[in-house]
């Protein structure tokens, strides 16, 4: 009589929002997937699954579905639910200090055990990013297991054949357990009938039966993404394959893997690759730290919560250093730091939150360090690490960040009675999916067919082709231009600039605080109109006083050459206030009417002194006061990204541009002041 075959699975999904989502996405996702799936599992108490909720999606529940945490708790308690734990607010490991790994592992830990009574022994990875020193952090957090892609595995050299085990695998002898998930059943679950699952279950099943295939993936892809809710719960997939495993149960294990470790050894000891899934390592370009170097705005970001770390820990424990380390850790969620088939760094609400979240930490922190004196700081260092040194100055209303080497620009300003960082802009770059842009527009791509979420191609709106427009430089703040006289409004006229200055590389030639702030550059460049080129420098010098909400901006541009130049020189800023056609966000501009004032809106405004944006929802304003009157430019920054739902428009910030047509006589200054002052703005009355 011969042995029945079979085989071990484990069903795990991993539920998560980003910090800052908005709320409305919570409660759709909430309605098409995560209480559906709940739903459905409930009707078959034999099923077994493993869950994994980040902490900020387990919070929402807390407070906005009290009753859907009641339910989980008793599939926990009759063990239909082995919960699975994480780092709190879903960082990318990598990303953070090992002490913040084990801290944010530890905290989740404390949750789960204080609201559902369970010691959770696993991890889920975000974005299942693994490295091999993660071992010593996660088992010092407590951690005796984790998932990552077989991908990893077949780096390392196994043949197929071999993934359908749990591993081991050691950093300074702290072990972990590791297992394999399966890329196939990626893709069967739930896209394919679950008949061809049950099938694949049976070329693996053995007459052993130690074998485990694990399918670990987004739970959001039961009836978040596109097509799916139709497909898991009207047409009834998820009921469907629930019953065939049910009806498949003499061959099929359903199992949650610390059941798995207590029953199996282990296939042995590996040292696997630093990587993620495949799709994610094509985007990253083999390694996910890559993002850091493909966007310096993600990297920005990552280089500010490492900056705040590091003043964090020169503070003694208290209440306050707790909850500033608190905020900090919300700062880490990775969505927002990366892109992919998701909306992610692309989506400016989502960047918003982490700064928010970060300069919340850095008020507690000014407050520990200042109390409430008046005061400012002026830090010289190489702040986000690219081997060039910025200015750094903080006060208790401003804090700005100066890179010489980049143009003279800013690259962050930050109101911080607000938390807003005004200077969160998106740079417009090519994306490999922007060369089938043409192709989706004209829905060739388009199908009724459920895809995955890597093959959906589809636009949200006709005519994107007309946005794939690429910045030949980083759109920060304060980039010097020099343009021909007489140049007609258009886009921004990257093929009309005659300097040499954009990006060019000022030098610091002095800075001071007291009570005051004050940076002085100097920049040696040169100006060329046909075939003529004069050596031209230009100083530049900021000046900050606390508590004024101010920033001045004094230039000095000297035409170093021997003849007369005639030019128009700009400053260009680069702001965003997340909207660009809301009602509530518009432009101001005293003693002149806009057809258009939405943020999204372009022109050229002549004999200006006073230009500003106003932001009614925030609470926030920016004016510029100009000392000599200016042909102001305003531009839309939008770019054109991918998301779950397709192509989509994304406003990135506004370009102001202030012009000045100019006579530079050889040897003498040509000098000009302006100022930003940054208020709060109340709301009014429509």
């Amino acid at each position: 009589m011969h042995k029945k075959q079979k085989v071990n699975f484990i069903l795990a999904l991993h539920n998560h929002q980003p910090e800052g989502n908005f709320p409305d996405v919570f409660k759709l996702n909430y309605e098409q997937a995560y209480l559906p799936f709940i739903e459905e599992l409930e009707k078959h108490p034999t099923i077994r699954v493993v869950q994994h909720y980040s902490g900020i999606l387990l919070c929402w529940l807390q407070e906005n579905r009290p009753e859907f945490m009641v339910r989980l708790r008793k599939l926990t308690a009759n063990s239909q639910i082995e919960m699975l734990g994480g780092a709190f607010y879903e960082p990318i490991l990598s990303m953070i200090p090992d002490e913040d790994k084990i801290g944010q592992i530890k905290k989740q830990r404390r949750f789960l055990r204080e609201n559902f009574q369970v010691d959770v022994q696993g991890v889920w990875l975000a974005e299942r990013v693994w490295e091999p020193a993660f071992a010593r952090p996660l088992v010092k957090a407590g951690v005796q297991y984790t998932v990552v892609d077989d991908a990893l595995f077949k780096q390392h050299g196994l043949a197929d054949e071999q993934l359908f085990h749990c591993y081991v695998t050691e950093e300074e002898g702290n072990r972990l357990f590791i297992f394999p998930i399966n890329e196939k059943m990626r893709y069967l679950i739930p896209f394919a009938d679950p008949k061809e699952t049950i099938a694949y279950l049976q070329e693996i099943a053995t007459v052993d039966g130690d074998r485990v295939v694990v399918l670990a993936d987004d739970g959001e892809k039961f009836g978040s993404w596109p097509g799916t809710a139709k497909l898991v719960y009207q047409q009834q997939w998820l009921h469907n394959f629930f019953t065939i495993l049910k009806e498949n149960s003499d061959w099929i294990n359903i199992i949650t893997f610390q059941e798995y470790i207590q029953n199996y050894r282990p296939a042995g000891l590996i040292y696997l690759p630093a990587g993620s899934y495949r799709e994610m390592q094509e985007w990253s370009g083999g390694y996910w730290r890559n993002f850091f170097v493909r966007y310096p705005e993600s990297n920005h970001i990552h280089k500010k919560m490492l900056y705040l770390r590091e003043k964090l820990n020169l503070l003694p424990d208290s209440p306050q250093k707790k909850e500033a380390r608190e905020y900090l850790w919300a700062g880490q969620c990775n969505c927002a730091y990366w892109h992919g088939i998701f909306g992610g760094l692309y989506l400016n609400f989502l960047r918003s939150a982490l700064y928010n979240r970060l300069l919340k930490a850095e008020s507690v922190m000014d407050r520990l360090f200042h109390d409430n004196e008046v005061w400012v700081e002026l830090e010289e260092k190489d702040f986000d690490f690219d081997g060039r040194t910025e200015v750094i100055v903080a006060g208790p209303d401003i804090g700005f960040i100066l890179a010489p080497a980049q143009g003279g620009s800013l690259l962050e300003l930050d109101y911080k009675p607000k938390s807003f960082n005004l200077l969160d802009v998106l740079t417009r770059r090519q994306e490999a999916y922007h060369c089938n842009i043409f192709e989706q527009a004209e829905g060739v791509c388009d199908s009724e067919e459920v895809k995955t979420i890597h093959h959906i191609n589809s636009v949200k709106e006709a005519g994107l082709e007309q946005f794939l427009i690429y910045d030949p430089y980083r759109r920060t703040s304060l980039r010097d231009h020099f343009y021909p006289c007489g140049l007609e409004f258009t886009q921004m006229p990257y093929e009309q600039e005659a300097g040499n200055f954009v990006d060019g590389e000022y030098k610091i030639v002095s800075t001071a605080a007291n009570k005051n702030a004050h940076i002085k550059l100097v920049c040696h460049g040169t100006v060329k109109l046909g075939e003529q080129i004069w050596p031209v420098t230009i100083y530049k010098d900021l000046s900050y006083q606390p508590q004024t909400g101010a920033i001045r901006y004094d230039y000095q541009i000297i035409n170093e050459g021997k003849t007369n130049l005639e030019i128009a020189f700009a400053v260009e800023f680069n702001i965003n206030f997340l909207a660009g056609h809301a009602a509530d966000r518009y432009y101001t501009v005293p003693g002149h009417t806009l057809q258009e004032k939405h943020l999204a809106s372009r022109g050229s405004t002549a004999r200006v002194t006073c230009f500003g944006l106003a932001d009614e929802w925030l609470g926030l304003s920016t004016t510029f006061r100009f000392a000599k009157p200016a042909t102001v430019w305003r531009l839309p920054i939008e770019t054109v990204s991918q998301s779950e739902a397709g192509m989509e428009r994304v406003y990135q910030g506004s370009t102001i541009l202030p012009l000045w047509e100019i006579k530079l006589l050889p040897q003498t200054p040509w000098v000009l002041t302006f100022t930003q002052v940054i208020s709060e703005k109340i709301r009014e009355e429509r």
